[in-house]
């Protein structure tokens, strides 16, 4: 496997987490004022999942990149921005129906029709405490991608 696949896989993985886990979190206190502790295990592993799928379908990275690259110069703040602002409308847009199914019609027994209209009832807090979350953690998160998939500061120095 290609190093660049191994560190998108991982960096995929690791974002997942990240997200599903807040996620879960701020969508149990925004809809019910408090975290339901007794399905977050399974809630908090279905958003994972959703979020490393969506990733693995999609290239979401690629899309921002590409759009963030015709606005602004790679490597400056405007270019970072962008990019993970591109990258999280696409993965909400797909990701808040696919949680919202899954935690009203699984979990709660309520028919599809009924939770599907509220899908995106919490586009704007996830868009806006992802948008912080990436801002803040996504070098690190990066760079912890890299480490994972073998790249040492000797083999980035011979990549670059």
């Amino acid at each position: 496997m290609k190093l660049e696949t191994k560190v998108n896989l991982y960096n995929n993985l690791f974002n997942s987490i990240i997200f599903g886990i807040t996620f879960t979190i701020i969508g149990g206190l925004i809809t019910t004022g408090a975290v339901d502790w007794a399905s977050f295990p399974i809630s908090a592993l279905v958003g994972v999942m959703a979020g490393f799928v969506i990733g693995l379908i999609i290239p979401i990275v690629k899309i921002g990149a590409i759009v963030a690259g015709k606005l602004s110069k790679p490597g400056t703040f405007l270019f970072n921005l962008i990019m993970n602002t591109v990258l999280l409308i696409l993965i909400l847009l797909f990701m808040c129906p696919a949680l919202t199914i899954f935690m009203g019609s699984v979990l709660m027994g309520e028919p599809i029709s009924a939770v599907l209209p509220n899908s995106y009832a919490l586009f704007l807090p996830f868009f806006f405490i992802g948008l912080i979350l990436l801002m803040v953690f996504s070098g690190l998160i990066m760079k912890l991608s890299m480490k994972c998939a073998g790249i040492t500061a000797e083999t980035n120095q011979e990549t670059a």
